[in-house]
């Protein structure tokens, strides 16, 4: 009888450096090649600031808010939109100075 090893941890993201994850890079990948696609139909000039404008984005959308660092900026504005705004939302009860 055969007995496999099974990982402790099966949703660890793949790192590729210090900072960048595999899905972080998969992303800007889509993104250069959202760029070659979308570039034909671009004034030429606007490819320079179209360029700039999806570096910043891709780097924003990279990037680990600090309010919840296990995701991504996506993830936050994705929340964000899709809050239900009658819905009650406690506050946390360690504020200081409202005693």
């Amino acid at each position: 009888m055969r007995k496999y090893r099974i990982p402790n941890e099966v949703t660890t993201e793949l790192k590729i450096n210090k900072m960048l994850y595999l899905h972080d890079f998969l992303f800007l990948v889509g993104l250069i090649v959202l760029r070659l696609v979308t570039l034909p139909f671009i004034p030429s000039v606007l490819h320079i600031p179209f360029t700039v404008f999806l570096i910043v984005f891709g780097l924003f959308m990279v990037l680990r808010p600090a309010t919840n660092p296990q995701k991504r900026m996506v993830h936050a504005i994705y929340y964000a939109l899709i809050k239900r705004k009658d819905t009650y939302l406690a506050l946390d009860a360690q504020t200081k100075g409202r005693d």
